[in-house]
């Protein structure tokens, strides 16, 4: 195995157990907040979220996708904000819409994707940004005006997400007609 080949499955093996420590967190911050414990789980999220921030940090240095495969990042990315809301909906905070939307837009991403890996449209890249944000905000306010803002926001980024990964198939399907 040459020194590149060998470098780049040690950043894999890397990023592969911060996403595997990011899904982790997951489960403990869903059971967190089912169980009240919101100190515990706010802390819980605030890892997750330095977790992925330092992998796409070394991914983007090393050019360089986790050993569990480039959907990975995402997946564990939809664990926890899927885990976050689904206790929130539990607990009342948000409506049960909320987590069918979140679970829909996962699936549009997966399958408008290619075999290959993710494929980010210009908006869509940040929705994933957007949402964890939304958890955070939801953490740290029990403020219903706030939480009718957070949701409001959500629907938003939602449309926005929709809207520019139509475009943004539309365009790569006619760049690729045009190639041919």
């Amino acid at each position: 195995m040459d020194t590149v080949t060998l470098r780049r499955s040690r950043w894999g093996w890397l990023l592969s157990v911060l996403v595997a420590v990011r899904a982790g967190c997951a489960v403990v911050v869903f059971f967190g907040l089912i169980r009240d414990l919101r100190l515990l789980a706010t802390c819980v999220f605030g890892l997750a979220c330095v977790t992925d921030l330092l992998d796409g940090q070394i991914a983007k240095k090393t050019c360089t996708s986790p050993s569990l495969g480039s959907y990975a990042d995402p997946a564990a990315d939809f664990l926890l904000i899927l885990g976050a809301f689904s206790a929130f909906v539990f607990n009342g905070v948000y409506p049960v819409w909320t987590v069918i939307v979140i679970v829909l837009m996962f699936l549009q991403f997966v399958l408008t994707s290619g075999r290959l890996g993710p494929v980010y449209d210009p908006v869509g890249k940040y929705y994933g940004a957007a949402l964890f944000g939304a958890v955070g905000i939801t953490l740290v306010s029990s403020s219903p005006v706030v939480h009718s803002g957070v949701l409001a926001g959500v629907v938003l980024c939602t449309a926005a997400s929709v809207a520019s990964r139509c475009i943004h198939l539309i365009r790569a399907r006619k760049a690729a007609v045009r190639r041919r």
